[in-house]
């Protein structure tokens, strides 16, 4: 057969070979992030704090993690007192979300917690449940929006011993804690530009095992690009739970600054 008829035949192959989009592997997608305070003279104080997420899409799954840890010392002014321990904990969670709908996801999730200064020496947790997605856009200029809102049943076992003891809560083993807790939470994300994002996470947890105890949690976050991948970001935690460790208040706050790198 000639050259010509070869062409011929091969050509709307070629074509179609050439027309069609690549399948690029599967990647991983995140951030690590830290951030210090160091003040010394009249005050010494040094608070350190970490954080890391990463996701990845893949055959219809959504898979995702995040960790963070905090370490603050702090001396009292009088320099006759010892240093204190004014943070000591960390947090990590896994979550994988399968698209059943449009916009319907079904998900499950675990993780671990530990938190000196709150008296929780682990908390771990497992939870099952359905989200739905309201929004989920990406711009041209590099913007995002999305928004999505989940409701499912979440297990948590907390193990507690107080490690700062007082006079009302001397140091040592407290009763461990279960629970079964119906979540709704939300996750929101605005980019007004390639260079600075609004991230808004909150959740609701309400027990219904062993007495009444509320939970509700909330990240506020502002990050603005410096240099490609690097940002600084600011944010604003709250966490209130209604029925803390012994000597222990409901509501923590925490302000932040960190510097962090995208991959």
């Amino acid at each position: 057969m000639k050259r010509t008829a070869w062409v011929a035949l091969l050509a709307p192959a070629l074509a179609a070979a050439a027309d069609a989009p690549a399948k690029p592997g599967p990647e991983w997608s995140g951030v690590v992030g830290a951030g210090v305070i160091v003040l010394t003279g009249n005050a010494e104080t040094t608070t350190m704090n970490g954080a890391a997420s990463a996701q990845r899409e893949a055959g219809g799954w959504t898979l995702a993690g995040k960790a963070t840890g905090v370490y603050g010392r702090t001396r009292p002014a009088s320099r006759d007192q010892p240093a204190e321990t004014v943070a000591l904990g960390a947090t990590g969670q896994l979550r994988a979300d399968r698209k059943v709908a449009e916009h319907v996801t079904v998900f499950a999730l675990g993780g671990a917690e530990t938190d000196h200064v709150a008296s929780l020496e682990y908390r771990a947790y497992g939870e099952a449940g359905a989200g739905w997605l309201w929004l989920d856009r990406k711009q041209d200029a590099g913007g995002e929006l999305f928004l999505r809102t989940d409701l499912g049943v979440r297990y948590t076992y907390d193990a507690r011993w107080q490690y700062y003891g007082t006079a009302e809560a001397p140091e040592g083993d407290l009763p461990d804690v279960e629970a079964v807790s119906p979540r709704a939470g939300l996750a929101f994300r605005y980019g007004f530009s390639d260079h600075v994002k609004l991230v808004q996470e909150a959740e609701v947890l309400a027990n219904v095992t062993d007495g009444e105890r509320w939970q509700v949690r909330s990240l506020t976050k502002l990050a603005s690009r410096l240099v490609k991948a690097v940002s600084f970001g600011l944010s604003y935690q709250v966490a209130y739970d209604s029925a803390p460790a012994p000597g222990k208040v409901r509501t923590d706050t925490a302000l932040g600054a960190t510097v962090e790198v995208a991959f």
